[in-house]
């Protein structure tokens, strides 16, 4: 009998959308303990962009993971240059999130600037390994 179920990475996906795209409706969360809404919806927002993290994660690699450890890269090369690029994208785009938008609150731009950051310490650790100075001479 086939399973007729969604996966489970898929329903993690679809909940951490639904938790994403929620943040972008004002007067439905609790003020919480802290006495915020904004801050509530926040962290509503940043735990579902880790639920679809974490399902990109499984799809992509096969196992529940949250760090993707070099040996996995398929294509080390390419990958790199794609995310050093999206790397410094992000923190051109959390300059204008952070200073000249209006539209979305001022912590987000730090929040896409820390991803950004992440992203190019990683693609410079991985240079430095795969073509680098600490790569294995003998591979």
């Amino acid at each position: 009998m086939a399973d007729s179920q969604m996966p489970r990475h898929q329903m993690f996906a679809g909940i951490g959308i639904a938790l994403v795209a929620s943040t972008l409706f004002e007067g439905w969360a609790p003020d919480g303990p802290w006495g915020s809404e904004s801050f509530t919806r926040g962290t509503i927002g940043l735990l579902g962009a880790f639920m679809i993290y974490f399902a990109w994660f499984r799809h992509k690699f096969g196992f529940w993971g949250a760090i993707p450890i070099l040996s996995l890269w398929e294509n080390p090369e390419s990958s790199i240059r794609i995310v050093a690029s999206l790397g410094i994208a992000l923190i051109f785009l959390a300059r204008i999130v952070g200073e000249q938008s209006e539209l979305f609150p001022a912590p987000f731009g730090l929040i896409i600037m820390l991803g950004g950051l992440l992203m190019i310490f990683t693609a410079v650790y991985a240079w430095l390994v795969f073509e680098g100075p600490l790569g294995d001479e003998e591979e």
